[in-house]
């Protein structure tokens, strides 16, 4: 993500997404009734009846409706058009839907930022300049290759290994060698710079001996941790894994996930807090240390005025991707908690 330019007096942000994760913020970031200006695409008919050709115009859309399109890897924007230029090819109080790619620049305006969204820019800003990390699953019948966007877990692909314990001695190392060889390409076509092979039995410690017996050059940082099986269940164990947290310390996946326990543990003793009334009763005792929110529920005006009433007491925001799995078990909870300050310093405590 790159920011061109922002004014607070207008509430006008313009930047530039440099990733589909950036266009995945930018869904969460956008609501209905902001203004947003993109270059864009209109069908211009001079006649009643002509098919017309597309022209390029520059458009500023009244947003009624965001959608993300993850084949596509765009961002998609519906409203009504209030300007636009040039003005021949514009039919103001039309609709329209513009369409948002990488490396497209798109104006954002909002009657106010709040500190919490301006931070998620901000995160993407800076996660721009971070390595990305990829985790496959691995065991005796396949391998799973995945991403760890800021969205979430992304997996991309799977590897069938056609082992057999029928086969002769000779043809099942042919084929596990012909498995290793599969998923050694793969990994190195992988889009990251650090890459976690994980899973259960021997197969990942084989895979590992036969890469530095071959010399095979991944090029990429690989490191290796146990889980129970190929499946995502299996890259999820991996990331919460305590051999590759310092590979994850940063990563929004992990931290949702240790956010979701600490506020599950405290659940359990009654300083944990779900749902829009109990959150407002404990912000009203400024009991409250840390808000997690789905980004689904960003634009409710309930859950505004919560995290309104949090901005001001300056508790600490955390937002979820509702479409991964720590934010799929905080819907069960109205898309909206809280962790209690006193049992925030007790798990502080019993850390250090």
């Amino acid at each position: 993500m790159k920011v061109i330019r922002y004014s607070e007096s207008t509430g006008q942000l313009k930047l530039v997404p440099g990733s589909f994760d950036d266009l995945y913020l930018l869904a969460r970031v956008i609501g209905s009734g902001d203004r947003v200006t993109a270059t864009t695409y209109r069908r211009f008919r001079p006649n009643e009846g002509d098919v017309g050709e597309q022209k390029e115009v520059v458009i500023e859309l009244l947003v009624e409706k965001v959608e993300i399109d993850k084949n596509a890897q765009k961002l998609r924007l519906m409203g009504k058009i209030i300007s636009g230029s040039p003005m021949e090819y514009v039919k103001l109080g039309g609709y329209h839907t513009t369409t948002v790619g990488e490396g497209d620049a798109i104006t954002i305006w909002k009657e106010e930022w709040k500190a919490y969204v301006l931070g998620m820019i901000k995160k993407a800003v800076a996660d721009s300049r971070k390595p990305r990390l990829g985790v496959v699953a691995v065991d005796d019948e396949k391998a799973t290759f995945a991403y760890v966007r800021g969205y979430g877990i992304d997996i991309v692909t799977e590897l069938y290994s056609k082992l057999s314990k029928r086969l002769k001695q000779k043809d099942f190392e042919q084929a596990r060698d012909a498995y290793f060889d599969g998923m050694a390409k793969k990994i190195a076509g992988m889009q990251v710079d650090v890459v976690v092979i994980a899973g259960p039995g021997f197969m990942k410690d084989d895979f590992k001996r036969y890469v530095e017996n071959k010399r095979i050059e991944l090029g990429k940082k690989v490191a290796y941790t146990s889980a129970s099986d190929a499946e995502r269940s299996g890259i999820r164990e991996a990331i919460q894994s305590d051999s590759v947290s310092r590979l994850l310390e940063n990563e929004k996946v992990k931290k949702e996930f240790a956010l979701l326990n600490e506020f599950l543990a405290g659940l359990n003793v009654g300083a944990s807090y779900s749902g829009v009334e109990k959150i407002t009763n404990a912000l009203a005792q400024y009991e409250v240390g840390t808000i997690l929110v789905n980004d689904s529920a960003l634009n409710d005006p309930e859950i505004k005025a919560v995290l309104d009433s949090a901005y001001v007491q300056k508790v600490e925001i955390e937002v979820f991707n509702s479409d991964d799995d720590a934010g799929s078990q905080l819907r069960n909870f109205h898309g909206i908690a809280a962790i209690g300050k006193s049992f925030m310093k007790k798990e502080a405590a019993g850390r250090s």
